[in-house]
């Protein structure tokens, strides 16, 4: 009973940082509707929601201490952010959230390839096979003729770009000391190189840091609430419950989620090209996870056999 319990929890918890994922897209374009430029929209999202992260580590007196070598990884994993973090942002304002959020689940077949090239993963005809066709969930994903929808190639190339970028971010989190720390505290540490980065180039382009009305503030609120802390803690708890494969399964949810949303607040249209090529993208993103997963309860069958 406990089990089917945790299980439980573990889909609540993934399901809620689904949610507050999948309204980002549309959170952020309403933003940028209400005046916000990128850099101030991130800086505000970016230095709440790292407040609420730390100050839920100090008041949960989680261990916050890393070894200085560690620290550096860490920022640098954080570096890695800066760039999925603008570019994904920038392409919200050229192509509609859904469309960004499915080829951003295109991180996952990055993933899949940079640990076959590390040696991490082995390389065989099942992941050939997904990774193809997440390739060619892309290539519909683009492909609109006749469709009445004319997608931006500048968003398509920033988007990804963001996916290429948060490939390189996950593996930073699947490194064996990065995962033996608290999650909350991972974060709170990778949130702090692209807040800097964004307070600069504010001051830079002579840029507010801080939102100058009601509305602004209200969208700032709402992302760094739902976007920064709300989705990572679930998202943390949801692994702790029903594991990462079972997490990132269901976490192919949040592209349905923007698409509903972007329909009901941004008013988005999405091919039937897209709707399909997302479908192989998801289908392939689910199968590398469910492979990984069973490759690696035979491997521990056979060590204890």
């Amino acid at each position: 009973m406990n089990s089917i319990d945790s299980r439980v929890k573990g889909f609540i918890f993934v399901m809620i940082t689904c949610f507050a994922y999948g309204l980002m897209p549309a959170l952020t374009q309403l933003s940028y509707k209400a005046g916000l430029s990128v850099s101030t929209m991130l800086t505000g999202r970016l230095a709440l929601g790292a407040a609420l992260i730390w100050l839920t580590i100090l008041l949960r007196r989680l261990p916050y201490k890393v070894e200085r070598r560690h620290l550096g990884f860490l920022l640098f994993t954080g570096c890695a952010s800066v760039v999925q973090m603008i570019t994904m942002s920038e392409s919200y304002r050229y192509l509609p959230g859904a469309i960004v959020s499915l080829l951003m689940f295109l991180y996952v077949s990055v993933v899949v390839v940079i640990e076959i090239l590390m040696g991490r993963e082995r390389f065989d005809k099942t992941r050939i096979i997904c990774l193809v066709c997440s390739f060619g969930g892309l290539v519909l994903v683009i492909w609109t003729p006749g469709q009445g929808i004319e997608l931006n190639w500048t968003g398509v190339l920033l988007a990804l770009t963001a996916a290429l970028f948060y490939g390189l971010y996950a593996i930073g989190l699947g490194e064996k000391r990065t995962r033996a720390l608290e999650s909350e505290v991972v974060i709170g540490y990778m949130l702090l190189p692209p807040l800097f980065f964004n307070l600069l180039r504010c001051a830079a382009a002579g840029e507010p840091v801080f939102p100058q009305t009601m509305r602004q503030a209200w969208y700032i609120f709402l992302l760094a609430f739902l976007c920064v802390f709300v989705a990572a803690v679930c998202f943390c708890k949801g692994v702790k419950y029903i594991g990462s494969s079972n997490a990132a399964i269901f976490n192919t949810v949040e592209p349905v989620i923007a698409y509903f949303a972007g329909i009901l607040l941004m008013h988005d249209k999405v091919s039937s090209n897209a709707i399909w090529g997302g479908l192989l993208i998801l289908g392939s993103v689910i199968y590398l996870n469910l492979e990984k997963r069973m490759t690696n309860s035979q491997g521990e069958a056979d060590n204890l056999s």
